[in-house]
């Protein structure tokens, strides 16, 4: 099925980059750029399948009351999107999925802006409120135990990853502005990260698990609608949510009120979003050169 397909390609599409494979991922790229087209036309391909779920996400405006999403596929659909890539595994999202009618019908009068957040939340089958942690270095103990449970990564990656995810996530406002001063000064002899504030890293990497959560829904045939437009402390209160955590997005999921809709939003063309080697470069796509 398209939603076993998809599982296996948000597998495998996690890379160790620390595995000294870096030259054996390179060539297998190079085999799968040679053989695109053969693979493009073959209905069973990985390449097929998942251009499949993506073209066919949409954002619904509406959604058929009543359904019940079976929990056998919303127990899929969250198991692959907890596949995402997130700095250092360090995976800092949690997920409150809600079905009671009771729970949306208030989130829907007391936090929701505008009408059409409103009645999608009233309709939906289930609302998934994504939490972002501001406390992420809370998780890297848990995180590393489960890495070194699974034994696979290399003993210098184990060796630096405490600290070192320690060290990029800004944990409060002197240690960012210091962290800020030191990689600054030392960017000028070698390269150095970034560092973000808490709250930045942890959208980021927050914003994956939606995105795998919008296909992973697609690929069985779920409506989904992500939303930003509600009031965050009147959320936070309603879901009794502790201030550790903040709110990046909440998704409405269940049936499109209207299943045989085609209707999807333009989107630009690749010589207007992308360059090439460098900003300002247009993509030369289609074999142009």
């Amino acid at each position: 099925s398209s939603a076993s397909l998809y599982h296996q390609i948000i597998s495998l599409a996690i890379v160790d980059v620390t595995s000294g494979q870096a030259a054996l991922h390179e060539k297998k790229n190079q085999i799968q750029l040679n053989n695109i087209r053969r693979m493009s036309s073959a209905p069973s391909s990985k390449a097929s399948v998942y251009r499949t779920v993506a073209h066919a996400r949409k954002s619904a405006n509406r959604f058929q009351i009543d359904r019940v999403i079976p929990k056998e596929i919303l127990n899929d659909v969250l198991t692959s999107t907890m596949r995402a890539p997130s700095s250092f595994n360090l995976q800092p999202t949690q997920i409150i999925m809600i079905q009671s009618q009771d729970v949306k019908n208030a989130l829907a009068e007391n936090v929701m802006l505008g009408a059409g957040n409103q009645y999608r939340v009233r309709d939906c089958s289930a609302l998934a409120v994504f939490l972002a942690d501001l406390e992420a270095g809370k998780r890297i103990q848990r995180v590393y135990s489960l890495e070194k449970e699974w034994g696979k990564r290399h003993p210098n990656y184990m060796a630096m990853m405490p600290m070192a995810s320690s060290f990029l996530i800004g944990e409060g406002h002197a240690a960012l502005a210091m962290k800020n001063l030191t990689t600054e000064i030392m960017s000028q002899v070698q390269p150095m990260p970034k560092i973000e504030s808490t709250r930045e890293w942890s959208y980021k990497n927050t914003s994956l698990f939606v995105q795998s959560y919008l296909l992973a829904a697609t690929s069985h045939d779920l409506a989904t609608t992500p939303m930003e437009g509600f009031d965050t402390r009147r959320a936070m209160e309603e879901l009794r949510i502790p201030d550790r955590y903040a709110i990046p997005m909440m998704v409405a999921t269940g049936y499109d009120y209207d299943e045989n809709s085609e209707s999807q939003t333009p989107r630009l063309n690749l010589n207007e979003a992308v360059f090439e080697d460098s900003f300002g470069e247009v993509w030369k796509h289609d074999g142009q050169q």
